[in-house]
């Protein structure tokens, strides 16, 4: 999801709708640092939050849009987490090093993540905006042929994968040279 994408919510023009709406969206938050997406409807949102579920119906147009946010928030709060180690690293550190730290960091941070609350919001979020959940599966059409390939090579440069590893560096590589064309990045098509 682009981070730049918001996730709507009524606005109010009085200022106790205002603490209302952040009185819920703190719970939310809180709701979805505990990682039980069981936990992610209104009657646990209003247990938290302090509010009755009509003043959650009357103020929210979604309780899912509440979680949705709170799982934005979240993964939002990594990254800059993650740019601010970007910022900090030593300049004499190799690339190599630091890509091992970069993958390291991101292993890190979604290992403090729970994966059921990963795929609430990317089923939700995918469904919201009409994307299949598969939405990246035609690139795996290339895996076969890349296993076929690296198993032939005879320069020893090809590591040994297993089919999931493949799906994910073909993936990776197919991203990295579409997506510049499909943002319309001026970057696409140079050398």
């Amino acid at each position: 999801m682009n981070p730049h994408t918001e996730i709507p919510f009524a606005k109010s023009k009085q200022e106790r709708s205002q603490k209302t709406l952040e009185d819920i969206l703190e719970a939310a938050q809180q709701i979805v640092t505990d990682a039980n997406p069981s936990l992610f409807t209104s009657r646990s949102l209003a247990q938290r939050s302090g509010y009755a579920l009509g003043t959650l119906v009357r103020r929210l147009s979604s309780v899912e849009n509440v979680f949705l946010w709170a799982a934005k928030k979240s993964r939002d709060q990594k990254f800059q987490e993650m740019a601010i180690s970007i910022t900090q690293f030593d300049a004499d550190t190799s690339i190599h090093t630091f890509a091992e730290n970069m993958v390291d960091t991101a292993i890190s941070g979604i290992q403090s993540v729970n994966p059921v609350v990963m795929r609430f919001f990317e089923n939700r979020f995918t469904k919201i905006n009409g994307l299949p959940l598969d939405y990246f599966a035609y690139m795996d059409s290339l895996v076969e042929p890349y296993l076929m390939a690296a198993s032939k090579n005879r320069t020893d440069t090809f590591r040994v994968l297993s089919t999931s590893e493949a799906s994910l560096l073909i993936r990776m590589i197919c991203l990295t040279m579409e997506r510049p064309f499909m943002e319309g990045n001026p970057i696409a098509g140079t050398q």
